[in-house]
């Protein structure tokens, strides 16, 4: 067996007590011999919608289409997405002040263990949509994949959005002016002047 699914690794996937085990080594190898109860194998079944919705992610991480899923494109095509989240300011990753579909989103990305569920199950229904829904809309990939950009873009810029909010609060609620960064911290440094500094 792990013969097979070494030479067959682009072909199935497979599944330890953790989820989703990209890539096959000598170890995860050995633990298989030991503890076949623990492993799962998946093949892909990918065809149709499935396979429409999976070339739609792939335009938008400016990827290149697939006639034939692999594991190989699959750890292509999520990485992007689990990198995008570690990266993410440590604000975005808690916040609540977030649009629903955000939130939902983000956790699904979080709680991501399996590609294939994560991309034909959850994302859908973060985003509102199901796999049958997507089917039979007209022009239902674009809609999806339009919410799936602007859903991204909502969490890549929500702490861009707490600091424009915070500037916006001082200029209107304590300078009373629009300044610029450099202006307002001026003015406060010239109102607060004459305050004892341990007060």
């Amino acid at each position: 067996v792990p013969t097979f699914l070494f030479i067959k690794r682009n072909d199935f996937a497979l599944f330890g007590e953790h989820g989703y085990i990209p890539y096959i080594t000598d170890e995860v190898l050995e633990l298989i011999a030991k503890y076949p109860e623990n492993y799962e194998v998946k093949t892909f079944d990918i065809e149709g919608v499935k396979l429409d919705l999976f070339n739609s992610y792939r335009l938008f991480l400016q990827q290149n289409e697939q006639n034939k899923i692999t594991n190989i494109s699959f750890i292509e095509t999520i990485k992007p997405f689990i990198t995008f989240y570690s990266k993410l300011p440590e604000y975005s990753k808690i916040t609540k002040r977030l649009s629903k579909e955000a939130l939902n989103i983000r956790e699904a990305i979080l709680k991501s263990q399996d590609p294939e569920l994560t991309f034909f199950e959850d994302f859908p229904r973060a985003l509102g949509f199901t796999l049958d829904g997507l089917q039979n809309l007209d022009s239902g990939l674009q809609k999806y994949i339009d919410k799936l950009q602007e859903t991204i873009r909502e969490l890549r810029t929500s702490y861009d959005e707490l600091v424009n909010r915070v500037e916006l609060f001082i200029q209107s609620e304590i300078v009373g002016e629009d300044l610029s960064f450099e202006g307002y911290k001026e003015s406060l440094q010239k109102r607060y002047k004459n305050l004892r500094k341990h007060l």
